[in-house]
């Protein structure tokens, strides 16, 4: 600090160096003290670090730092702050609302049906259901079952109301590929392999068409288990018909050849006739036994010759030619088999033929009638157990996740841009 002026000092003035002003003391001192903190404040922000936008570290201030500053700034708009603004207006502003309705069922057989017959005996039951809810997930995500409710309901109006946003809304002009791939996006359809439960649910942008769809999905879901084994059961009834009618043709057959057998021997029935043939001869023999008896009793007491007489022995001839005259009817030894054993070993190969094709006649008929009842009956349900109901609240869309889906990776990348830019410019500054 500068000695305090006396009175007895003499005034002197001071020149500074390579400057023509003259100062007196006081003022030189003011400057050197303004100079010396210049001096410090300037030493003091040398040492300092810079920021990082600003150029980096370093004492040495760095060329393009306003370029570089107003890129960062561009691409934190161009990365962040435009899809930020984006996607908060559509998702919080402009996006509609979906609403879910969720179905949950299983295959259920019916209660005289086989699944095993549907493929032949092929594989057991449970697998079979198995298959049969696996090609039910299918068929829900497939083009077949888009077109019949496009036809039943019309699909593509429920999709393209005129309140939906743009970016939601389906193209009613569209193709149905493209309804395909918006169905899809629309619907989800899983099965638990464990249990074969089946899991639908179905997003519509009212919850009076989200219903509407879900229970039409049920209905030609269960129209389609149905007709997986509709062909199988059709080709049954078809063999069944034509071995009832080849059964008939052999019964009719049998019948005529029984008929013409019959007529040939000249016998309806033989051992109906050998059964009343044998009735006669027992009469005829009893009535044969009391003559004889008669007889004796005559021989015993009057002569041989005696009309008495000769008429009893008369009447035991005739009763024995009568006797010998049936029973051979019945049965001979003759090589001509005229008699009803002869005529029933004829006639019983054409009862037996006969019998045979009434037997296979009825199982033909049985089994054609089965055939038939399970062709018109319901070979399997749907059991839902998770009934569809109208929702009241839609939750669909996810608005914090779809929001987040677009910022998130927008920061990302403007943040790995913003990186390599540093080492990039670092780099080059070496």
């Amino acid at each position: 600090m500068p000695e305090p002026k006396t009175p007895n000092q003499p005034h002197k003035s001071v020149a500074l160096p390579g400057s023509r002003e003259v100062f007196d003391p006081e003022q030189a001192a003011r400057a050197t003290k303004a100079i010396s903190r210049a001096l410090r404040r300037a030493a003091t922000k040398s040492r300092a670090p810079t920021r990082i936008i600003s150029g980096g570290g370093g004492f040495q201030a760095r060329r393009g730092d306003r370029v570089f500053r107003q890129a960062l700034l561009a691409s934190f708009g161009m990365f962040v702050a435009v899809p930020l603004l984006i996607a908060s207006i559509y998702w919080g502003l402009v996006a509609s609302k979906q609403y879910v309705t969720e179905t949950k069922f299983s295959l259920r057989s019916g209660e005289n049906a086989s699944l095993t017959m549907m493929t032949g005996g092929e594989t057991s039951g449970s697998g079979q259901q198995m298959q049969d809810a696996q090609v039910v997930v299918k068929y829900i995500l497939s083009r077949g079952l888009i077109e019949a409710l496009d036809r039943k309901i019309n699909l593509r109006e429920k999709f393209s109301r005129p309140g939906v946003d743009y970016f939601s809304r389906f193209d009613a002009d569209s193709p149905v590929e493209d309804l395909e791939r918006y169905w899809k996006k629309r619907v989800d359809a899983s099965v638990d392999i464990m249990s074969g439960i089946i899991s639908v649910s179905v997003r519509a942008f009212t919850p009076e068409d989200s219903l509407l769809i879900t229970q039409n999905v049920i209905d030609l879901s269960e129209a389609l288990v149905n007709d997986l084994s509709t062909r199988a059961r059709r080709d049954t009834l078809k063999q069944m018909r034509s071995e009832l009618t080849r059964a008939e043709e052999r019964l009719k057959a049998a019948t005529a050849a029984m008929r013409e057998a019959r007529d040939a021997e000249g016998v309806l029935d033989a051992p109906a006739a050998a059964e009343a043939l044998n009735k006669v001869i027992t009469a005829l023999r009893m009535e044969l036994s009391t003559t004889e008896e008669n007889l004796a009793l005559q021989s015993g007491s009057a002569t041989t010759d005696s009309p008495q007489v000769r008429l009893l022995n008369a009447r035991v001839r005739s009763l024995k030619n009568q006797i010998a005259e049936y029973s051979a009817q019945i049965a001979s030894t003759d090589d001509k088999n005229t008699s009803l054993a002869g005529r029933a070993g004829k006639l019983s190969q054409h009862e037996v033929e006969t019998a045979i094709a009434q037997q296979q006649y009825a199982m033909a008929a049985t089994a054609f009638e089965n055939a038939r009842i399970d062709l018109e009956s319901q070979r399997a349900y749907l059991t839902t157990f998770l009934r569809p109901t109208l929702a009241e609240k839609s939750i669909y869309p996810l608005r914090w996740l779809e929001w987040s889906i677009i910022v998130a990776p927008a920061v990302l990348v403007w943040t790995v841009l913003v990186a390599v830019a540093f080492l990039v410019r670092d780099h080059m500054a070496k």
